[in-house]
C-alpha cells in the first residue's frame, strides 16, 4: 500500500518526502548551529540587560516625579537604540531557533516514514 499527500497541485508520495540527504542536511545544519544558537542567546540576554541598565541610569539623571522619571527614562534616546540592539538581537535568535525548528521537523518525518517503512505499510 503505497500512502500520498497532496501538496499545492502536487502528489508527493510520503516516501520520498524526506530523502536521506535531506536528513544528513538537517542533522548538519543543527550540529553546525549549537554554538550559534546559544551565542545569540546570550544576545539577547545581554541586550534586554542593557537596555534596562540604561533606562534606570535616564530614571536616574532625571527630576520630578517617579511617573515623570519613568516617562523620561522610557523616551530618552540611549533607551531607544539599547532596546534597538535588543530588537535586532531577538531577531536573530528567533530567526535561528525557527530555522532549527524546521529542522527538527525533517527529522521527526523522516523517523515516522522510516517507521512506517519498517512496518511495510510504505
Amino acid at each position: 500500500m503505497r500512502v500520498s499527500a497532496e501538496l499545492g497541485s502536487y502528489l508527493w508520495r510520503l516516501d520520498v518526502l524526506v530523502t536521506d540527504e535531506i536528513l544528513e542536511a538537517a542533522l548538519k545544519r543543527l550540529a553546525a548551529t549549537d554554538d550559534l544558537s546559544a551565542e545569540l542567546h546570550t544576545k539577547v540576554e545581554r541586550a534586554e540587560f542593557k537596555a534596562k541598565a540604561v533606562k534606570d541610569a535616564a530614571f536616574m539623571r532625571h527630576e520630578g516625579s517617579v511617573a515623570e522619571r519613568q516617562a523620561l527614562a522610557g523616551t530618552s534616546a540611549d533607551y531607544a537604540i539599547a532596546m534597538d540592539e535588543y530588537f535586532a538581537s531577538l531577531q536573530a535568535h528567533e530567526a535561528l531557533r525557527n530555522e532549527r525548528a524546521r529542522k527538527v521537523i525533517v527529522i521527526d518525518v523522516w523517523r515516522s516514514l522510516n517507521s512506517a517503512r519498517n512496518k511495510g505499510l510504505l
